[in-house]
């Protein structure tokens, strides 16, 4: 397996005005349903009353409450971003699935966590900054021109982070003149992926199975933070009764090892349903790959 070497127009360095102040999202926290309890005024802590022991009434109050507590805290991570990849939903036609994708597997790493933790930030005007460390560029977004691709329906909803992620990637690919300066359709690991542009790691892709298979392995072997692996693929149904274009970029959420260490099973991601993981067979994922792309811990995290 080769490093990918793919090429492109040299990148536009800009430098951060010196002088701007910048505000990381990393540390972003909301009050806990505890710390806004309406129903205790005792000094006994919320969480060691029983529901059991709440009235009828006090039950239907705590019910209503949480589902506005809920409706709250998906608001505030679709408006306000927090550091956090938490649900982005693809667009209808903007066909960067690849990019939400990739977003998703970063999210399950550590190394992934972190560069999302400081990858924006806010200037002194509230205008968003996505830092490109990779290719040594930022990009800054506008409040007007956020709002204005929150009422898109071509771009990704429910997570504000996603988003500007999603408009900083496409004005790049312009700028640069990357994929004609397309959005849609993209390879899964090289300069032009997103973990290449947030960490300088460009990963690799292949399309057999004697090659994918041992890093679906590895991830297996740490579960919790995929062993620092990030991985997509081209998903390509074989059922003959489908017709069309119906390749998709999915993500690899977690792998399910036997007890004798080989792959039971693959929980994979649709960007179109974030709220949905899917356990597939070993079996039928390999069936389904057409091509899969991977990124390990760069240097620095390791």
């Amino acid at each position: 397996m080769n490093e990918l070497n793919i090429s492109f127009a040299q990148n536009i360095t800009r430098k951060p005005d010196e002088n701007t102040s910048q505000t990381q999202f990393g540390n972003s926290t909301s009050a806990s349903a505890a710390e806004i309890s309406v129903f205790l005024n005792d000094d006994t802590p919320p969480d060691e009353v029983p529901v059991s022991e709440l009235t009828k009434q006090e039950k239907k109050a705590l019910k209503k409450q949480q589902k506005a507590e809920a409706k709250a805290e998906r608001e505030r991570i679709r408006t306000t971003p927090d550091g956090i990849i938490q649900g982005g939903r693809q667009g209808s036609t903007a066909g960067d699935c690849w990019l939400l994708a990739e977003m998703n597997s970063m999210a399950k790493t550590d190394w992934g966590k972190e560069a999302f933790k400081n990858g924006i930030s806010t200037d002194e005007d509230g205008n968003y900054i996505v830092h490109f460390k990779g290719v040594h560029k930022d990009i800054k977004i506008t409040k007007e021109d956020f709002k204005k691709a929150q009422n898109d329906s071509d771009y990704s909803s429910n997570d504000a982070d996603a988003l500007l992620y999603e408009i900083a990637v496409e004005r790049h690919f312009q700028e640069e003149n990357i994929n004609n300066g397309s959005i849609k359709g993209n390879d899964l690991a090289g300069e032009d992926s997103l973990q290449y542009l947030l960490t300088g790691r460009k990963g690799r892709q292949v399309s057999k199975v004697e090659q994918f298979e041992p890093i679906l392995k590895a991830m297996g072997e740490k579960p919790e933070n995929n062993n620092g692996i990030s991985a997509t693929y081209i998903y390509h149904d074989n059922n003959p009764d489908n017709v069309g274009d119906i390749d998709h970029a999915m993500s690899v959420q977690q792998v399910l090892l036997d007890e004798n260490g080989g792959i039971d099973k693959v929980i994979v991601l649709d960007s179109y349903h974030p709220d949905k993981p899917q356990t597939l067979s070993y079996k039928t994922f390999k069936n389904n790959v057409k091509l899969f792309g991977y990124v390990t811990t760069p240097k620095e995290n390791k």
